[in-house]
């Protein structure tokens, strides 16, 4: 079994290969719109396989940082990481069922109403664990006050993004990037932080 240096290590290793793979992909297809259309719809492209590894990472990263956290977790880290390991799973989930390009977003197959479900899931696991796991660092003051606002401003926007969702509002797409980066910048700072005290 890896230590806790090394399966931090992969957390960020893991979400950073997700960023640059997302980023790479926004070069890669130019005819869709970041604003309006989410993430998922880049797995329904010519370069599908690359997002499917975008969530398989961003899921080995997820799943990497929650067994690095579970050596010797307090109750509510447990708590935490079991929302990190739910969130893990959802990944996997939206990786391997594609969802629909539909023109409200909305699920027309199985595998559609899977990625979908998944993927809302998702999100407020990652939240709540953020929230939960950023009370750990108590000897760091200043870090746990920063990653502890990281946490909550993600769940802040993840509300706004639901709110957008349901309101029919075409900027969808942004606020979910906006979200990933905050979680990804959350996951990497955790890790390191990791990191430096084993």
């Amino acid at each position: 079994m890896p230590n806790t240096v090394q399966l931090a290590t992969i957390a960020i290793a893991s979400a950073l290969y997700a960023c640059g793979a997302v980023g790479v992909l926004h070069f890669l297809i130019r005819d869709y719109e970041p604003i309006s259309q989410p993430l998922s719809y880049y797995a329904v492209s010519a370069y599908g396989w690359l997002m499917k590894t975008v969530l398989f990472a961003f899921a080995a990263s997820v799943i990497a940082l929650a067994l690095a956290l579970g050596r010797g977790a307090a109750r509510l880290s447990r708590v935490g990481i079991a929302f990190l390991f739910g969130a893990g799973t959802c990944l996997v989930l939206a990786g391997i069922f594609p969802t629909d390009v539909t023109a409200g977003n909305l699920p027309v197959t199985l595998s559609g109403a899977l990625h979908v479900a998944a993927s809302y899931l998702a999100s407020p696991c990652l939240v709540a664990a953020a929230l939960l796991l950023s009370r750990r660092f108590d000897d760091a003051r200043r870090r746990h006050a920063a990653l502890f606002s990281l946490a909550l401003v993600s769940w802040a926007l993840l509300a706004v993004l639901v709110i957008v969702n349901h309101l029919n509002l075409q900027v969808g797409g942004i606020g979910q990037r906006v979200f990933l980066a905050l979680v990804w910048a959350w996951t990497m700072l955790t890790a390191l932080r990791l990191r430096r005290s084993s």
